[in-house]
């Protein structure tokens, strides 16, 4: 059913300078029109995502994406998260027990968000040197949409084999299907947070002091408490989800050596 969309996946072969000249288009487009106005952006719609899909589909495919998707009788969702702390996008493909299918792209708000500040070092994604959240944003939304269109054409995808790799880097000049952005356990390591390191936080007006236990989107910090739920080493602690920001880290004990 999407046999004129895998022929143009198959022989369309545009320069370098062409693929450059696209991807300036929909970047301009969706600065003029989308609710993204600036390079680092600081909020995001789902209508972004929405307004992308589309200028790709147009500028890249002819629009065929979205009659392959009309042809299957798919739905096609954005999502954009906030749980996704190592992932900078995910696209997924329901089936019903009837075998019709919907596809669902996600992209991470806080792994954009997390990076491209001043002091940043660099992000790299798809293998290409991103400076800005909107650089991050459309290697993102380049790799979900090859995705989208393996599982609609194949009914599979796979990041890292020679087919997925080969569309990535004929149609958007990617050189990796890995991304290298900063995730919040990094940025906590980068401040001496880490399992096991003791630190402090205000919680209800009081200073608590505790444990990291874990660091995802925020720092698990056990506290030892007589009423809370008891653990492996024999003792009982509360649990706290702290922002990594909320959080100081206690300075190790300076132990004279004699």
């Amino acid at each position: 059913m999407c046999m004129a969309l895998i022929k143009t996946l198959l022989a369309t072969r545009v320069s370098e300078e062409e693929i450059v000249r696209r991807l300036l288009t929909i970047r301009r487009g969706l600065l003029e029109t989308g609710y993204i106005r600036e390079e680092n952006f600081k909020s995001i719609h789902i209508a972004d995502l929405e307004w992308l899909f589309v200028a790709y589909d147009d500028q890249f495919f002819d629009g065929l994406i979205r009659e392959g998707l009309r042809l299957k009788g798919a739905q096609l969702h954005f999502r954009l998260s906030t749980r996704m702390t190592k992932a900078g996008g995910k696209t997924t493909t329901f089936k019903s027990a009837g075998g019709d299918a919907r596809y669902e792209i996600a992209i991470s708000c806080g792994l954009l968000f997390d990076g491209c500040g001043e002091e940043d070092r660099q992000v790299t994604v798809c293998g290409i040197k991103c400076t800005t959240r909107l650089d991050a944003l459309q290697r993102i939304f380049e790799h979900e949409l090859v995705h989208l269109i393996e599982q609609l054409c194949w009914d599979a995808s796979d990041c890292t084999a020679a087919r997925f790799q080969d569309l990535a880097s004929r149609f958007f000049l990617h050189r990796s299907h890995q991304h290298q952005m900063i995730t919040r356990s990094e940025r906590a390591a980068t401040a001496g947070i880490r399992p096991g390191s003791k630190v402090t936080f205000v919680f209800e007006g009081k200073s608590i002091t505790g444990r990291v236990n874990r660091v995802t989107k925020r720092a698990t910090v056990l506290v030892e408490d007589p009423d809370g739920l008891p653990f492996s080493d024999g003792q009982r602690y509360r649990t706290y989800y702290v922002p990594i920001n909320r959080l100081s880290l206690v300075p190790a004990p300076i132990v004279d050596v004699v």
